[in-house]
């Protein structure tokens, strides 16, 4: 893994089922430091201005609970796979791990590479196949105020500062927060949200247990980064299921499927596997790689 291309792709992926993207936040600070006093405006604004006339009863149904579910989670932790797809070359790297997060802007993700994986073999998906691979080892870990990107085979990782404006609930303002955090007002705001039927090909079924919707965004600074992205929920409790996000030009996708997920669960994962401290990763001979952009925020945090 290369931190000079760490893809950004990834990283919203990774945090997007609950809804904090500050490492697209901390790694977007540079480029807008460096574009003209009205940047944030030209990124902000939308693609189209077409709002949807009437709201579909079942999703405004959804919209209205998915929100108070937002409203009453502070803790949320899980296992996942994580799939990603390389259309072009027919290739499926595979990860395992588990995530945490707090509110209002705390999470880690750790990816490995899953038991008994056999590289090489093919599987077969929409008609074609594609060769299995494992993933790279890594871990994202964000304590409110910087992220850390850790390259498990380099022993290798990177810091990245979230600037004071964007840490606490105004993570949520991030470029992927649909799926924590942000009221129903704002997601229509900002994507266009439709249920993915059966007759669509989806599998939206609240009878069976199943939420199927499909996203689009509507703001340029989300299309910049993904086109489309299918969220899977639990119909009792609204907890993620799966999440699929295709990025632009269609030539690559990461699906991540979650399972053995809690909300507000009381040390159950993290004291089992990270100690009592999850967003305090221990570094002890792991090489630091220093950003280019902001090196003074860099040597700031370090002396914490």
């Amino acid at each position: 893994m290369s931190f000079a291309r760490l893809s950004i792709h990834d990283m919203f992926v990774a945090f997007l089922f609950f809804g904090i993207a500050m490492f697209a936040v901390a790694s977007s600070v540079s480029a807008q430091q460096q574009q003209p006093g009205n940047a944030q405006q030209r990124i902000q604004r939308p693609v189209n201005k077409n709002m949807p006339v009437a709201l579909d009863p079942e999703l405004k149904n959804i919209l209205q609970n998915w929100e108070k579910a937002g409203e009453f989670t502070k803790k949320m932790e899980g296992k996942h796979y994580r799939y990603i797809f390389d259309n072009v070359f027919k290739v499926q790297k595979i990860a395992q791990g588990e995530f945490y997060y707090e509110t209002p802007d705390k999470g880690r993700i750790d990816l490995n590479t899953p038991k008994g994986l056999k590289e090489g073999q093919e599987i077969e998906r929409n008609g074609l196949k594609y060769k299995v691979k494992k993933d790279s080892p890594q871990r994202w870990v964000c304590d409110g105020t910087q992220v850390f990107v850790v390259d498990e085979e380099r022993k290798e990782f990177q810091r990245l500062p979230i600037p004071a404006e964007k840490r606490g609930q105004n993570i949520v303002d991030g470029p992927l927060p649909f799926l924590f955090g942000l009221s129903m007002e704002k997601m229509l705001m900002r994507y266009n949200i439709t249920l993915f039927t059966p007759a669509m090909g989806g599998q939206n079924n609240q009878q069976a247990g199943i939420i199927h919707l499909k996203v689009k965004p509507l703001w340029k600074q989300d299309a910049t980064n993904w086109q489309e992205a299918e969220v899977m929920l639990n119909a009792k409790d609204y907890l993620p299921k799966a999440i699929r996000l295709k990025h632009p030009g269609g030539n690559s996708e990461t699906v991540y499927v979650f399972y053995d997920v809690k909300r507000n669960a009381q040390k159950r994962l993290i004291g089992r596997i990270w100690g009592n401290n999850p967003f305090a990763p221990s570094l002890r001979g792991y090489k630091e790689l220093v950003t280019a952009a902001k090196p003074e925020l860099n040597n700031q945090l370090r002396k914490k």
